[in-house]
């Protein structure tokens, strides 16, 4: 397939994301966002497979935090669903930085 017939195709899942930061210097951030598509853990890890969060949180008491991190391993739910465990730190501006820490939203296996 062409690049063209492949836009928009669906490569693999990918998982919402969003909650709110840790309270550090009297306020905290949310951090919305959708994570990559699943990366495979290795050849041995029977399609084990991770994910990527980036981004940047709301802006919050003048300024704002960049996150970067790969979640864990997939965890079922059940019902054919399974989640990601994520933590992180942001990035440190202002004289600080909070944690990002929680599960992704469930999606199909």
């Amino acid at each position: 397939m062409s690049t063209d017939q492949n836009r928009g195709k669906s490569h693999g899942h990918v998982h919402a994301h969003n909650g709110i930061t840790t309270c550090d210097k009297g306020h905290s951030h949310m951090h919305p966002g959708v994570s990559s598509p699943p990366i495979s853990s290795g050849i041995f890890d029977q399609g084990q497979h991770y994910h990527e969060i980036f981004g940047r949180t709301t802006f919050d008491h003048r300024h704002y935090h960049h996150y970067r991190g790969t979640t864990g391993p997939a965890i079922s739910v059940g019902g054919g669903y399974h989640t990601h465990y994520v933590r992180l730190r942001t990035s440190f501006d202002e004289g600080h930085d909070h944690e990002i820490e929680g599960f992704l939203e469930p999606t199909m296996n």
